[in-house]
């Protein structure tokens, strides 16, 4: 919010005008422009709007969008002299017949990409003197002025002589990551470059180039000084680009070996003093090329809209979603539109890089899963599962009080508190029963008790965890239903059959096998029940519009829902079995198509 004062004196301030704006990560939205009736007619509107067109270009946004009551043609046509565009017409926006008129200002000609450069050395003073014109920033203000560290829309050169950790060079390197600002060179490239096996693993994306350039007889050692991509053998200029694309360090000598074929021996990072000491004129030329460019990241076989984020973990042990599947989900990811890196909870840090989070690990409160969640949707992403359907769905005795407010047929249950359960209440339950812990996945958890004796054993033992355990009614069935569903609309249905010999379909006691986990079935969703596919959709619509697996049994001919999961699984041969790949596509064009809406709502951090 941009507040417009007078201020005469010692006297109160006094509030003119304001401007309200939602940012996006590419675009500005103002959701509403107000000068007091007082102050009108004196340019302040104009005044007002020019300190935000100003804001958005220093800050990086590529548009501003803005809604115009379309009956006011005084209004739409003061916004176009301010170089506003029509975009389309909405209709009943601001009510029944109350349209308005979706107006943008494209910044693209607004300055070149040196407004959205910062080129960080020791002293900008000192810089000024061998390149003038260059605008050069000193790594005390690029660290501390909040205007780089209020906005991701910067393009950072870090040329400070020493890049050892915790100098000052380490720290605007490793404070541009966490701006999402695009970094020359990263921490992690850094590290790269004193590595010979990370710096052999990425010259190998471009060896058949190197082995046309540099063949074998030119001897059994190369070197190369490469200068923001630029080196002073003409002839090699072509590779000094691709290695600086490849290593994105600003300057360095590469020392390669041929042995069969070419491999680093070794890089040399060099630095700013050295570089202006031996070859100031290449450095001034290279300096204005890099800044003539508009973005730098590393190069990728296609250009995607979107940056997808998958959250996955190779060590569990019944993960959502297989190796083949994740895989399916990759290729499904860029078919819509998102270039895919499947990340851990080691990269939480790194959430500001992407558009989307899609979470394919086993979610819970009280680990890393829900903390990732909440930190993606504060960050602007849109998120699957969100952080709201984590808690809810983890929730056994949320689940169970909400299904019953709403009046969805359930097994009957039980709220079993620990100072509650006196014998007399214990002998009035019905057996054999079924006990759940609050927070549970995976059918782990859960537990079935015959006898009374059973029941008091078995309580005793979950109340050193719980002071509330879930009591439910056993409902015997040869399988379980699982409606997976997607925007409330059912994607896929599946029959999952009991574990042998067991009464859940993973058996935690077995060693493995079909002693395990039971056997599926995948079902055409229009041959599923219409009683099951109903109390599916109702069931999930209390929790949300994500991505949810509800499981029923029927019994009877009447639907009983069991519980709403986030995060389903989703293994290939499974739960695909009958869409194949249009299931994974399905779902990733929900997150696309949730982007899209996202950058025309307003949104909410609580």
């Amino acid at each position: 919010m941009l507040i417009l004062e007078k201020s005469e004196g010692r006297q109160p301030a006094t509030r003119m005008g304001a401007a309200i704006l939602f940012q996006y990560k590419r675009s500005l939205r103002v959701y509403s422009v107000a000068v007091d009736t007082a102050y009108r007619m004196m340019g302040l509107g104009e005044a007002l709007m020019q300190h935000v067109v100003n804001f958005a270009v220093t800050h990086g946004y590529e548009r501003i969008t803005l809604e115009a009551d379309m009956a006011n043609t005084k209004l739409v046509e003061w916004y176009k002299r301010m170089g506003f565009e029509p975009a389309r017409p909405l209709t009943d926006y601001y009510g029944p017949g109350e349209a308005a008129l979706r107006m943008v200002l494209s910044l693209s000609g607004k300055g070149s990409g040196q407004d959205h450069m910062v080129i960080v050395v020791d002293d900008a003073r000192q810089s000024q003197d061998w390149a003038p014109g260059i605008p050069f920033c000193s790594a005390k203000d690029y660290l501390s002025d909040t205007n780089y560290s209020k906005s991701s829309r910067f393009q950072v050169l870090n040329l400070c002589n020493s890049q050892k950790t915790h100098s000052m060079g380490y720290y605007v390197s490793l404070l541009a990551s966490a701006r999402n600002h695009l970094v020359v060179p990263s921490v992690m490239a850094m590290k790269d470059a004193t590595s010979t096996m990370v710096a052999q693993s990425l010259l190998d994306e471009i060896r058949e180039y190197v082995d046309r350039k540099l063949p074998a007889n030119k001897g059994p050692n190369f070197e190369l000084t490469v200068i923001l991509g630029m080196t002073d053998n003409p002839r090699y200029c072509e590779l000094a680009q691709k290695l600086f694309t490849l290593f994105s360090i600003p300057f360095f000598t590469i020392q390669l070996q041929w042995s069969g074929a070419w491999s680093p021996k070794k890089i040399k990072v060099l630095h700013l003093k050295q570089v202006l000491a031996d070859s100031p004129d290449l450095l001034r030329d290279a300096l204005t090329a890099y800044c003539a460019r508009k973005r730098y990241t590393r190069p990728r076989l296609k250009n995607y809209k979107y940056d997808l984020a998958i959250l996955t973990n190779k060590d569990e042990l019944t993960p959502p979603s297989d190796a083949m599947a994740l895989e399916r989900f990759r290729k499904a990811a860029e078919k819509v539109g998102f270039h895919v890196e499947f990340i851990t909870k080691a990269d939480q840090r790194r959430m500001c890089e992407f558009d989307a989070l899609f979470i394919r690990e086993t979610t819970a409160l009280d680990n890393h899963t829900y903390g990732m969640s909440r930190h993606a949707y504060t960050e602007g992403l849109v998120v699957v599962d969100d952080p709201w359907s984590i808690m809810l769905c983890s929730n056994k005795v949320y689940l169970q009080e909400r299904l019953a407010n709403a009046g969805v047929c359930q097994p009957k249950g039980w709220l079993l508190a620990r100072k509650a359960c006196d014998d007399k209440f214990l002998k009035s339950l019905p057996l054999p029963l079924v006990l759940k812990l609050p927070e549970s996945s995976f059918s782990q958890g859960v537990y079935l008790v015959k006898t009374i004796d059973d029941l008091k054993e078995k309580l005793a033992v979950m109340f050193t965890k719980t002071d509330l355990v879930i009591g439910q009614e056993f409902l015997k069935s040869d399988y379980d239903w699982r409606i997976g569903l997607i925007d409330n609309t059912p994607l896929y249905a599946c029959k999952y059959y009991m574990a042998s010999n067991h009464w859940q379909i993973y058996n935690w006691a077995s060693t493995g096998g079909e002693e395990f986990s039971g056997k599926s079935d995948a079902v055409p969703v229009n041959q599923v029940p219409p009683g099951i596919l109903k109390a599916a959709v109702s069931a999930s619509s209390l929790i949300g519009n994500g991505f949810y697996g509800v499981d029923l049994k029927e019994v009877g001919g009447k639907a009983y829902v069991i519980e709403v999961n986030d995060n389903p699984s989703v293994d290939a041969g499974v739960e695909d079995e009958l869409l194949g790949n249009e299931l994974y596509e399905r779902i990733m064009r929900s997150l696309f198509n949730r982007i899209e809406a996202e950058r025309q709502q307003v949104r909410y951090v609580y």
